[in-house]
C-alpha cells in the first residue's frame, strides 16, 4: 500500500468522527452547519474530504461572483471569504495528495485575498522580509480608534497546529467592534510560511519582523507603539512565546495552549503525529521530537512580564487545562480564566471567551 493509500484508508467512520468531532470548530470559524449536513451525506470517506469541501467551497464563490455581478460587494465579500474557509478546512490536515492539499490551501488564500477587497474593514496584505523570504500577514484597521480619537492599537493573531491566517478573521470582528487593528499571521510551519519555513524554536524571530514591517510601513490609523498578541491552540503556546522574547508587545492572550509543546512520539493519535511531521518538514518522529522539546516556556517564563490572559475549558481534550494555567503559574502579571463547559480552544462557547478576552486585550492597550 502506498503512503497516500494508507493516508486515504482511515477507516470507514473516519471522516464522519472527524466532522463531528471538528462540528464546533468549524461553525465558530466559517462553516454553515446545514453545510456540514450536506457534507456527511456526500463525503464516503477521509478520501473525498478534501474535495468534497472545495466542492462546497466552490458553491460559495459563485455566490459570491453572482453578488459581484449584481453590485453587491458586501455580499461578495462575505461569500468569497466563506468560500475560503471550505477549502481551508477541506487542506487542514488532509495529507492523501500533497499537490491537492496544497492547491486547496492556495485556493483558500486566493479567495480569502478576494473577499479582503470588499470586508469592511478591508484586508491590506503586508509581507515582511525575513532571512530569505517574506512572512505575509493580513492587516486590517477599522475607522475608530477605540474611543474614537487617534491611532488604535494593534493586536497580531497566531494561528494554531493545523491553522491560517485567514480562518483567524473569525476573531477580527470582536476586535474591530472595539476599535483595535489586527494582523493576522502566518508564522512558521503555518500557511503560505511552511512553503519557505518548517517548524522552529525561532518562531518568535517571524513575528518579529512582521512588527518591524508593520513600524515601517506606519499604516494610516494604526499606533505601532501599543500591541498586543494573541493565539489560539499552538498559537496559545506561541503567543506568551512570543511576548516572552519581544518586548514591544505590551500584553497577551492565548487560548488553550501548551506551557511545553514537548515529544510528537508519544502521543496516542496517528492524525496529530502525521500533522507535526507535515509541519516539521520531517519523516522522523525522532528529529520531530527534537524540534517538538525544544519548544518550551520553561527557560522564557521569567521574561514573560506583560500583562499575559491565558483562556482554555475543562473539557479540552487536546491540551490539559493544567498546561494552560502553568503558563499563568509562572508569569508575572498572568490571569487564568478556565471554562468547565468549555472544550479545546472553546470552540463550543466563543460567545463567551471571544468577548471576555478582547475587552481584557482593548483595556491593556488603551
Amino acid at each position: 500500500m502506498s503512503e497516500s493509500e494508507e493516508h486515504a484508508d482511515r477507516g470507514e467512520n473516519f471522516a464522519t468522527e472527524s466532522l463531528e468531532k471538528w462540528t464546533p470548530r468549524f461553525v465558530a470559524n466559517g462553516i454553515d452547519h446545514n453545510d456540514l449536513t450536506r457534507l456527511a451525506e456526500r463525503i464516503d470517506g477521509w478520501a473525498d474530504w478534501c474535495s468534497e469541501f472545495a466542492a462546497m467551497g466552490d458553491e460559495h464563490a459563485e455566490l459570491g461572483e453572482n453578488a459581484l455581478d449584481r453590485g453587491d460587494e458586501r455580499a461578495a465579500g462575505r461569500h468569497l471569504k466563506q468560500a475560503s474557509m471550505y477549502y481551508h478546512f477541506g487542506s487542514h490536515v488532509w495529507h492523501v495528495d500533497e499537490d491537492e492539499r496544497d492547491d486547496a490551501h492556495l485556493t483558500a488564500v486566493d479567495l480569502f485575498s478576494r473577499a479582503g477587497e470588499y470586508l469592511d474593514p478591508p484586508v491590506q496584505r503586508i509581507e515582511a522580509p525575513y532571512r530569505d523570504f517574506d512572512v505575509p500577514g493580513n492587516l486590517r484597521v477599522p475607522e475608530a480608534s477605540p474611543d474614537g480619537t487617534g491611532d488604535s492599537p494593534l493586536v497580531v493573531l497566531l494561528p494554531g497546529l493545523d491553522s491560517i491566517k485567514e480562518e483567524l478573521s473569525a476573531y477580527d470582528p470582536d476586535f474591530h467592534d472595539r476599535g483595535v487593528a489586527t494582523v493576522a499571521v502566518d508564522g512558521a510551519a503555518q500557511g503560505e510560511t511552511w512553503y519557505e519555513q518548517g517548524m522552529t524554536p525561532d518562531y518568535p524571530e517571524l513575528i518579529s519582523a512582521v512588527l518591524d514591517r508593520v513600524e515601517e510601513l506606519d499604516p494610516d490609523g494604526v499606533d505601532v507603539d501599543r500591541v498586543g498578541v494573541y493565539g489560539v491552540s499552538l498559537g496559545g503556546f506561541y503567543a506568551p512565546y512570543v511576548a516572552a522574547n519581544e518586548p514591544r508587545f505590551d500584553a497577551c492572550v492565548g487560548i488553550s495552549g501548551p506551557f511545553t509543546v514537548g515529544s510528537v512520539s508519544g502521543r496516542g493519535s496517528d492524525l496529530v503525529k502525521e500533522q507535526f511531521m507535515w509541519a516539521c518538514q520531517s519523516e522522523s518522529l525522532v528529529e520531530v521530537d527534537e524540534i517538538t522539546d525544544a519548544m518550551s516556556l520553561r527557560d522564557d517564563i521569567d521574561e514573560l512580564t506583560a500583562p499575559s490572559l491565558m483562556v482554555t475549558g475543562t473539557n479540552d481534550h487536546i491540551i490539559p487545562p493544567a498546561q494552560t494555567e502553568r503558563i499563568v503559574e509562572g508569569a508575572a502579571n498572568g490571569e487564568f480564566v478556565l471554562y468547565e463547559e468549555g472544550n479545546h480552544v472553546c470552540n463550543n462557547i466563543p460567545y463567551k471567551y471571544r468577548p471576555m478576552a478582547a475587552d481584557w486585550l482593548t483595556e491593556r492597550l488603551y
